[in-house]
């Protein structure tokens, strides 16, 4: 298999295992001419009794080259391709963010197996660019996600129940 592949089948498992945790439905797009890769959704009871049904869009990428990106400390500066910036910088009535996989270089020690535990070694991060400028440029955009946004499932739970809460973004 091809590594580009592996790092796909990865960040696919990644946000499906950390959905798992809390419950949260999670349902990969066969098409993502929108930048969809994935849809989450979990009804959430609000405080006055209510209850919401709160979907997510998630555009998901994948890295292990720091060819690709630059860890400043406090963010990561990722390029992204101009179509994918763009499709999630347009308006929708379901939003969309971006969720970035950094994986280690060294192929070999992305997934750990035992008989007692799985381990899928790297660190995912979210940015939210609906509120952004589109971008005239004709190839890439660079995009610097806040190291803060670390993708958890209290992460995931906490941006769907925003949405529920009409919060976002």
């Amino acid at each position: 298999m091809h590594t580009t592949k592996q790092m796909e089948d990865l960040q696919i498992s990644y946000t499906s295992a950390l959905c798992a945790a809390v419950d949260i439905s999670y349902d990969t797009q066969r098409h993502d001419d929108d930048s969809t890769d994935a849809i989450i959704k979990k009804t959430i009871f609000l405080s006055n009794g209510c209850r919401f049904f709160s979907q997510l869009r998630i555009q998901l990428k994948s890295t292990c080259s720091p060819s690709q990106y630059t860890d400043t400390g406090d963010c990561i500066k990722y390029t992204l391709k101009v179509k994918n910036y763009n499709d999630l910088c347009t308006p929708s009535t379901m939003p969309i963010i971006l969720c970035l996989l950094i994986l280690p270089e060294d192929d070999s020690v992305w997934v750990n197996w035992s008989t007692e535990d799985l381990l899928i070694k790297g660190s995912m991060y979210w940015l939210d660019l609906s509120s952004a400028e589109r971008s005239p440029n004709a190839e890439a955009v660079s995009v610097s996600i806040p190291k803060s946004n670390t993708v958890s499932p209290e992460t995931l739970l906490n941006l769907l129940t925003k949405i529920a809460k009409e919060e976002w973004p």
